[in-house]
């Protein structure tokens, strides 16, 4: 027998039992292999829904502290702003507090006394009022933020024993880097997924993703137990195990799943690539005796041109050999020929990274440059705008100082001071219309309104101003109704063709049309002015934007008056649209209303009636400001009280017993709100109409106003007129209630 023969009969009688064993303990190690992994992935799920309850118990504890808080019992909503702060996590994590219709009282993401959002959460606080018990919300959109968040609310008492929700805010960043920050296995997924079956944290895809539904067999089967194990397609396709489990505080799914090949794969190629040696091993016992020297070589070359293809930077690709020992310098050249292109392609990636960061870096800085040079265009326009009338005011009010001169020019002097007052207040009045309508915080007293005499009454009034002088104004009107506000469809009126005059020359004309078309009332001004280029027609109704200025200013401006047309009319439910044919062409501006029937009774209401001999109770700090009103008071035959603090309220009116209380809000020691809830909390006063006189104008304002007791609601600067109207108004409710309590 040869040698070679002899060789191959031993390798077979030594190798096929251990081929054997070795398949079999191959299948048992594939097997427990998987359910080992199997078992991890759950775990994984457990532990990950441990770490949302964790962090809801932890937000639970500090939100029941928060709602025994003394500074909420007594009301000092400031102090407990400060303390809810203390607890923020920011960007993160941060506190709100609400009242029982859903409204935020604070929220400590923005600075306190911040304007805030309406009522967005009535049905959730009314749901923790109502079972007195914690919730945890889904993912919503929170109204502050704009961002997808989830909230915790736990009901509390506010002062005097009110119902309030303290409430916690989690952002999505918040669960992504607590739930999704364990060290996983790069390739599973990680989702943190709400009651209602959307992803509120996913490790994969989460900007893509995070918001979206999840699939639907995983929420199926998360819904049928608290617990469990399937096998399916994950949204990107992948075949994969997913374990799940539930977070007992929120109700939420804590979802992981891991690629079937990570599972099963690893104990397959193990056996698949232990039966290849095997099967290589024997045949190479079979060839041993004619062609081991030869193998041996082989092997050796391969491992040579694997270190050579190392040596260039290429990756190695080898194949097995007979031979454990070069095998294993064949997989460590591999290995190491990996990790070699990694750290090249990390180091591409981190390059790219850095150009992206630098374009990023330069777009934001440009951004930030030109955000400067409108800011600057913008004071520069305001300063221009609030100078010019000042001017005339100090000239007037100089000329009128020196005394001597003719009552016609003294009334002229009047009339210069009057309408250059007047010209601040529309600036003031049109800056803060553009903040509300931004903000949207306008709301509209609607009435039935014939357009035709809106225009007719708009154009009236202008031709009586200067604005008007040598233009002449074309009116063609046809009676169309509209449900509007007639002081927003003045405004809108005005600026539109205040607008047309600004741009034309004079002795031009500028025309206005009312009419109907089909559903629609249609308002267009027509002017035969320097008209527009076509690229600016997309931006004339933006706000603060302005076509190029002559060095002059003549036709200067805040930028205001468009973007206020636009908002006003889309409040009504309308649009409104620019059109010019060119440079010195003129332009064309119009704007449309849904239309209504015209109503049965048109008949005009009755007129202000003013009463005589009643007492009011004026308060207010500025001398000069309540000097010129209570004079305007008592030229109406009223007999007025004035009153320059919050203090000597209460004394004034229980010495004079007013028929009303007109209140400053902003006062030196007790602010307005106050002195009315004082006025409200004596039996000699609680009856007593109040009217607040403010510069305090916001949705917030009114609301505290009417919290606080007042009857009615006014803005600085107002019309005299408006004032004596409201004080009517409010004298008349009253004896109106008295005369039922009667």
């Amino acid at each position: 027998m040869r040698i070679r023969t002899l060789l191959v009969l031993m390798a077979a009688a030594v190798l096929l039992p251990v081929v054997l064993a070795s398949v079999i303990a191959l299948e048992k190690i594939r097997d427990g292999e998987r359910k080992a992994a199997l078992r991890g992935l759950q775990e994984t799920a457990r532990a990950t829904a441990l770490i949302v309850d964790r962090e809801a118990q932890g937000a639970l504890s500090g939100l029941k502290a928060l709602g025994g808080s003394e500074h909420l019992r007594t009301g000092n909503f400031r102090a407990f702003y400060d303390q809810a702060a203390a607890q923020n996590r920011l960007p993160e994590v941060w506190t709100l507090l609400l009242d029982e219709q859903g409204r935020q009282i604070l929220n400590t993401i923005v600075p306190y006394g911040s304007p805030l959002p309406p009522a967005a959460a009535r049905e959730r606080v009314a749901r923790v009022l109502a079972t007195g018990k914690p919730m945890v919300t889904d993912l919503i959109l929170g109204p502050v933020t704009n961002r997808m968040l989830t909230t915790m609310y736990v009901p509390a008492q506010g002062p005097g024993g009110r119902p309030v929700v303290v409430a916690q805010a989690f952002s999505i960043d918040h669960w992504r880097n607590t739930a999704l920050a364990q060290q996983i296995p790069p390739d599973w997924i990680v989702a943190v997924i709400d009651r209602q079956g959307k992803f509120i944290a996913r490790s994969h895809r989460p900007g893509q993703l995070v918001g979206q539904q999840a699939r639907a067999d995983l929420v199926a089967a998360a819904a049928r137990a608290d617990s469990g194990l399937l096998r399916h397609s994950t949204i990107e396709g992948i075949d994969a195990y997913d374990a799940f489990n539930h977070s007992e505080l929120t109700g939420w799914t804590i979802a992981i799943a891991a690629p079937s090949e990570l599972v099963d794969g690893p104990a397959r190629h193990a056996m698949l690539l232990a039966l290849g040696g095997l099967a290589t091993a024997v045949l190479a016992a079979m060839l041993a005796a004619a062609a081991f020297g030869h193998r041996f070589i082989h092997a050796i070359g391969s491992a040579g041109r694997a270190a050579v293809a190392l040596g260039r930077g290429e990756r190695p690709v080898v194949r097995p050999t007979a031979l454990h020992e070069v095998d294993a310098l064949n997989q460590a050249l591999v290995g190491a020929g990996e990790l070699l292109d990694a750290e090249r392609r990390s180091r591409q990636a981190a390059e790219s990274e850095r150009e992206r960061l630098l374009a990023g870096e330069m777009t934001a800085r440009e951004a930030a440059q030109a955000q400067n040079v409108a800011k600057d265009q913008f004071l520069a326009m305001l300063g221009h705008e609030l100078r010019n009338p000042l001017a005339a005011i100090s000239g007037a009010i100089s000329l009128l100082e020196m005394g001597g001169m003719q009552p016609e020019r003294e009334g002229r002097y009047h009339d210069i001071i009057r309408r250059q007052n007047r010209h601040l207040a529309h600036i003031i009045n049109d800056l803060l219309d553009v903040s509300r309508l931004m903000a949207g915080k306008i709301t509209l007293e609607r009435q039935p309104l014939d357009l035709a005499e809106c225009v007719a009454g708009c154009v009236e009034s202008l031709r009586a101003t200067e604005r008007a002088i040598g233009f002449r104004i074309v009116v063609r009107a046809a009676p169309v109704w509209v449900d509007g506000d007639p002081v927003r469809i003045e405004q809108i009126l005005n600026n539109l063709i205040t607008n047309a005059l600004k741009f034309s020359p004079a002795g031009s004309d500028v025309h206005v049309d009312v009419g109907a078309q089909g559903d629609r009332a249609l308002v267009s001004v027509q002017d035969f002015g320097v008209g527009m280029d076509e690229a600016l027609l997309p931006h004339v109704f933006d706000p603060f934007f302005q076509g190029p200025q002559p060095p002059n200013r003549a036709q200067g401006g805040l930028g205001i008056g468009l973007a206020l047309v636009r908002q006003l009319t889309q409040l009504h439910g309308g649009d409104v649209s620019a059109a010019s044919a060119g440079p010195g062409r003129g332009s064309r501006f119009a704007f449309w209303l849904p239309r209504i029937e015209a109503p049965v009774d048109t008949a005009p209401r009755p007129g202000l009636i003013v009463s005589t001999r009643r007492t009011l109770v004026y308060v207010e700090d500025n001398e000069d400001a309540r000097a010129t009103m209570a004079e305007l008071l008592r030229s109406c035959d009223y007999e007025v009280v004035e009153v320059p603090d919050g203090k000597g309220v209460l004394p004034a009116v229980l010495a004079t017993h007013p028929h009303a209380v007109l209140l400053d809000i902003g006062l030196p020691d007790i602010d307005g709100y106050e002195v009315a809830r004082r006025l409200r909390s004596n039996p000699s006063t609680q009856f007593v109409p109040l009217i607040a006189l403010t510069g305090y104008g916001q949705l917030r304002d009114k609301e505290a106003a009417a919290l606080a007791g007042f009857d009615a609601h006014l803005v600085k600067p107002v019309e005299p007129a408006r004032i004596l109207k409201t004080v009517e108004d409010v004298l008349a409710r009253a004896a109106a209630l008295e005369d039922e309590g009667r």
